[in-house]
């Protein structure tokens, strides 16, 4: 001791230093805790060099708690690649289904992993990590491949480090780099696509300060006091922290999943399990040999830091499991190289060459998969997005590339399933119908449909019989999987079937009401309009005051509205007139038979039947006698299919009768409306 400090010295060793300033007496507290011949004052919280937290209190009472918590795993690393788990005490467990799980848990950070199957429905695979930041209400992303949303948007990392709330984002070719910044420790979070780890390494050595009192007598001093500082951080508070870790998975591999599982992250019937005949492919002998090359020389300077064997576990239960694709070989040998640069900043050189593995590289890094699908090395060695087992499993069973064609009203529409075009190296740009215009579009599932309706046919094939017409058409592009002299094309077809409808009646009557209205089919959704006129060019309608005399010439037109002329032809088969409106009632009289002209009745003149999606015909004005003076006109009308079909009605010879290159070849609406004009004479 001299005149302006003191030293404590216990068994030659220097406790504690501090300055005296103050008039006599000083007072300090020299009481404290052993452990495993170590000296520790009151309120002390440190951690020892095998990893022990020690807290000796304010009493001297002390608690020595061994590898419990995060505090004492300095440089503690947890891995999380393929479906296995290596928690911070190198203990390990493997997830066997789709759910999100807590890794890591305080009270202002959760990180959760979730899980999903790739190429087979059993097996299961790291597919992205959420970082919860709570004191910010933000949401970290990172994957699948290797993205970072924050708050479901995608950040730009270009390289370089960039600061946000309570956080460092860093990007490179290896993977992703988040540093949490805590109060006594730091967390830090890579993520390379396919692994995950999750390094703490402490910012402090002492939780706090600690107190004491000591006295003694000073001869040139006169006054007392006592000299003491408080502590930054409670002794409650720290075990508290200790506690709060202890229901997730990096402390604690063996926990029940159930215990763990994030609701946040993860989906109603993520539990369920799957399973899949064995891979005979699969050579668990060559696999273990593989995965052996952990415990080989190149890996020697790792063993004393960082256990193996679970990540030897790890592989071999992968590959024994799951075909040997996508860089699985290499990835537990990666996960367990980086965790050693990790743990001792050590780099492991030359083992790649031994195990034929590429340098480290960041997995599917700019690839954007969606759900349904999983990033993978494809076809020529380029990355692309593979359809998952559980998804793509119906499809597959029936060899199909998607959902049969939908065939409603007049309409076609057929969706393929843009991951399964990507396996079978077809780009789904190169594809089109009949008609080379007619594209696919692809959604933001990665879904392409193709379309079809009444105003683009894309080249439909249309026919017809008495019950049933039938759309045709082809979905056609190039196969870049193979050669294209061998496989010039793919090719799709696919087909809609509508049955043929009843028999329909257009009716009207003259100078009632209205002239015209029009009549929307739930079918084929066109609209059907029949008018009158006064003169063959159609310029002078017939209005309600309109006087039509007896023999006076009379112009019907009927027209639709909202057909493929290039798909179908109108056709008026046959038209009658009755003294009353009801069509199959009463006297009658034919105007047009088999969509000809009544041989029978020389003042009628059809014109264009069957060209196109109108026609029209004229007649001189009558009445029927005996005493009704009302007359309705009943028009029959069809829609012809008038590809590779005439639609035309031949008129003409002895009989006058309609005729068509293929008999029955004909489509007619359901929907039945009255369009009605009377007159008087």
């Amino acid at each position: 001791m001299t005149a302006d400090h003191a030293v404590t010295i216990v068994n030659g060793e220097e406790i504690d230093r501090w300055n005296i300033t103050q008039p006599n007496p000083n007072y300090r507290d020299l009481s404290g805790c052993r452990y495993e011949d170590e000296l520790y004052a009151t309120d002390t919280m440190t951690c020892d060099s095998q990893g022990t937290f020690i807290h000796c209190n304010a009493t001297a009472h002390l608690d020595a708690i061994p590898q419990i918590n995060d505090y004492c795993v300095q440089g503690g690393i947890c891995t999380v690649t393929g479906s296995t788990i290596i928690d911070y005490s190198q203990n390990s467990s493997s997830v066997e289904d789709r759910c999100a799980y807590t890794l890591f848990s305080n009270s202002s950070v959760h990180i959760v992993a979730v899980f999903k199957e790739r190429r087979r429905k059993d097996v299961m695979f790291l597919d992205r990590v959420f970082i919860e930041l709570l004191d910010y209400d933000d949401v970290i992303q990172l994957g699948p491949g290797v993205k970072v949303l924050v708050n479901n948007t995608y950040v730009d990392i270009n390289g370089v480090s960039e600061e946000h709330e309570g956080l460092d984002l860093h990007q490179d070719q290896t993977g992703i780099t988040v540093t949490i910044y805590q109060s006594n420790y730091n967390i830090t979070v890579f993520f390379n696509g396919d692994t995950a780890q999750i390094l703490l390494t402490h910012s402090w050595m002492l939780a706090s300060e600690f107190l004491l009192i000591i006295t003694f007598v000073l001869p040139n001093l006169q006054s007392s006091s006592l000299v003491t500082s408080s502590k930054e951080q409670s002794s409650t508070d720290v075990e508290r922290g200790i506690t709060e870790h202890s229901d997730s998975l990096c402390f604690n591999s063996s926990m029940t999943l159930s215990d763990v599982k994030s609701f946040n992250f993860g989906f109603d019937g993520c539990e369920t399990q799957y399973s899949e005949p064995a891979d005979d492919s699969i050579n668990c002998t060559t696999v273990t040999e593989h995965c052996q090359v952990l415990n080989g020389s190149y890996f020697a300077d790792c063993h004393a830091v960082v256990d193996p064997e679970p990540y030897i576990a790890a592989c071999n239960y992968t590959l024994c499991h799951y075909p040997d694709v996508d860089g699985l070989r290499c990835e537990f040998l990666e996960a367990y190289a980086h965790a050693c640069s990790l743990k001792q900043n050590h780099t492991v050189d030359n083992w790649r060459t031994e195990a034929n593995c590429p340098a480290p590289r960041a997995f599917c890094n700019d690839t954007q998969c969606v759900d349904h699908e999983f990033c993978a090395d494809g076809i020529n060695g380029q990355i692309m997005c593979f359809c998952r087992a559980i998804f793509a499993s119906d499809f597959r069973s029936n060899d199909t590339l998607g959902d049969p064609a939908v065939c409603m009203d007049a309409t076609v529409s057929l969706t393929l399933v843009g991951c399964l075009l990507e396996e079978k190296g077809i780009r789904y740009t190169d594809l089109h119908l009949n008609d080379d215009s007619c594209r696919g579009h692809r959604d933001m599932d990665h879904m392409v449909t193709f379309g079809i309706n009444q105003l683009n046919s894309c080249g439909t094939v249309v026919t017809a019989n008495d019950s049933v017409v039938v759309y045709k058409n082809t979905i056609t592009g190039l196969n870049t999987s193979e050669p294209v002299a061998d496989f010039p094309e793919f090719q799709l077809n696919f087909s809609c079937y509508h049955k043929q409808p009843e028999i329909q009646i257009l009716s009207f009557k003259i100078r009632d009401n209205s002239v015209f209205q029009q009549v929307e089919s739930e079918l084929w959704n066109y609209t059907l309009k029949i008018k009158a006129y006064m003169d063959t060019r159609h310029m002078q309608p017939v209005l309600l005051d309109t006087e039509i005399k007896l023999n006076q010439r009379v112009w019907v037109h009927l027209i639709s509205e909202g057909l493929d002329e290039n798909l179908v032809s109108l056709v008026t088969t046959s038209c009658w007139a009755t003294n009353t409106s009801l069509p199959y009632e009463g006297p009658r009289y034919d105007l047009i038979t088999d969509g000809c002209a009544n041989p029978v009745e020389p003042s009628v003149n059809v014109m264009g039947n069957g060209v196109g999606v109108s026609n029209s015909f004229s007649f001189n004005m009558f009445h029927f006698t005996g005493g009704s003076y009302e007359v309705y006109l009943h028009c029959q009308v069809e829609l012809c299919p008038n590809q590779n079909v005439a639609c035309q009605p031949i008129c003409g010879g002895p009989a006058k009768r309609r005729r068509r290159r293929s008999a029955g070849s004909k489509y007619v609406d359901e929907s039945t409306a009255l369009i009605s004009m009377s007159w008087t004479n």
